[in-house]
């Protein structure tokens, strides 16, 4: 399985220099580098053949192993590094400042060529 990756958003957007993993508040950063934590055991529920097709992968691609280990934060694929963004807004009507906790990860980006 071959990904096109392309690392755009974090080599042009400024990172949170402290790498270290802890809910705190980010200055001046869109995002932070972080690991996912491995998933016990991870399954397969459902992958698009749509969105497969469009980053160059095929139904074998989907339905390997080394697929679920990607795409479950399992294994980091090379020459990526996952990160998790900083973010702020509003939420029933209030100003709720920073909302990104690291939950949601960004695995990579993906192109297909």
């Amino acid at each position: 399985m071959k990904l096109h990756i392309q690392n755009k958003f974090t080599s042009e957007l400024p990172a949170d220099p402290n790498e270290i993993n802890l809910p705190r508040q980010v200055q001046e950063a869109c995002f932070s580098y972080v690991l996912p934590k491995k998933p016990s055991n991870p399954s397969l529920i459902h992958a698009s053949s749509e969105v497969a097709n469009a980053i160059g992968l095929s139904q074998e691609d989907i339905l390997s192993t080394e697929f679920l280990n990607i795409f479950s934060g399992s294994t980091i694929y090379p020459e990526t590094k996952p990160f998790a963004l900083s973010y702020a807004g509003h939420q029933f009507g209030n100003w709720a400042g920073q909302l990104g906790d690291g939950r949601a990860i960004n695995l990579t980006e993906v192109v297909h060529e």
